[in-house]
């Protein structure tokens, strides 16, 4: 269970986003895993386009998910990883 994954702004659109899901993804195939799921604050559109890019789907919503401002949540599943 991991419980954040971010990217620097000042490293941001290099490629960092996409080597990390890649990686994260790569660990959990090595441990047996053959599905994951995320969620993502509904505002964060670059966020979601990179997982959809890595085959994540939009599965569900939680409403209020985010402590800081309620805001909701896309559940996203790869279910074949």
């Amino acid at each position: 269970h991991i419980t954040n994954i971010a990217v620097h702004p000042e490293y941001r659109g290099i490629g960092a986003g996409d080597m990390l899901v890649e990686a994260l993804m790569e660990i959990s195939k090595l441990e047996s895993a053959t599905s994951m799921t995320l969620e993502v604050r509904i505002s964060n559109i670059p966020a979601q386009n990179l997982y959809k890019k890595h085959g994540f789907i939009e599965e569900g919503i939680r409403k209020g998910y985010y402590e800081d401002t309620k805001e909701d949540a896309i559940v996203m599943w790869n279910r074949n990883i």
